[in-house]
């Protein structure tokens, strides 16, 4: 499910843009009215899409714009304001559009579509040149060293300080922290769901609840299970939509 950001500080205007969203089928989304709301709800929500209007009480709508280009996967971002003289500076920080107050309800939806098509277009380039990485993690037993994809684990453990990797053999220690690892295998399906552990999502096969809503996480091929988190499922239930 897409993630919009509308960052709007006149009322009439707000209302007309999430009406739209929701005559569309748009349900995901949240709102900012200033430079400073918008920038930390910008942090916390990860949005797909940033609509925003350009003037704002205490600044302008382009430094929202450029701060959105600091995140891991920069949101597509659509330009909504009275003002044609800033839309060269706006194109200059990638926009999918600008569209000009009052705009109608078609010509937004259709700035809507090409920020998710090129949302997509983007992902796939990425996926597309993940795959044509050959990762390997060396990790020494004794006077050995074996090299293990990322597909040969099931998850991560952390350990002292250090992590521990379970495959279907058993477990390697390796000297990074969890945060290391969590940070090289981020586009390969793992997840964080538990401060100490990182699981292939691959590997999985359920998910069961438990006490305190949390999940216990059930693999293929091992006997292994793994409680998360109360954090860690909330972050499962939201990356699976349930």
């Amino acid at each position: 499910m897409s993630r919009i950001l509308v960052v709007e500080d006149e009322p009439l205007a707000m209302d007309r843009i999430t009406r739209f969203l929701r005559e569309a089928g748009y349900e995901s989304f949240e709102t900012a009215q200033s430079v400073q709301e918008a920038i930390q709800k910008l942090h916390a929500y990860k949005p797909d899409v940033l609509i925003l209007d350009i003037r704002l009480p205490d600044g302008y709508g382009l430094q929202v714009a450029k701060e959105s280009m600091s995140l891991e996967k920069p949101p597509a971002v659509i330009f909504t304001t009275a003002y044609q003289e800033y839309a060269v500076e706006a194109f200059k920080l990638n926009a999918v559009d600008y569209l000009l107050k009052p705009f109608t309800k078609e010509e937004f939806l259709q700035a809507i579509e090409k920020a998710l098509s090129r949302r997509e277009q983007n992902k796939q380039v990425l996926d597309n040149f993940l795959k044509k990485i050959n990762f390997i993690i060396p990790v020494k037993m004794g006077t050995t060293v074996v090299l293990l994809s990322p597909e040969d684990i099931y998850y991560i453990k952390a350990d002292s300080g250090e992590s521990e990797i379970r495959t279907k053999e058993g477990f390697y220690p390796i000297s990074k922290k969890l945060y290391e690892l969590e940070e090289a295998l981020k586009h390969y399906n793992f997840f964080r769901v538990h401060r100490s552990y990182l699981v292939n999502l691959n590997k999985v096969t359920k998910l069961k609840s438990g006490e305190q809503s949390k999940y216990r996480i059930f693999f293929k091929d091992i006997d292994d299970t793994i409680e998360t988190s109360r954090e860690g499922a909330k972050n499962l239930r939201e990356f699976f939509d349930i």
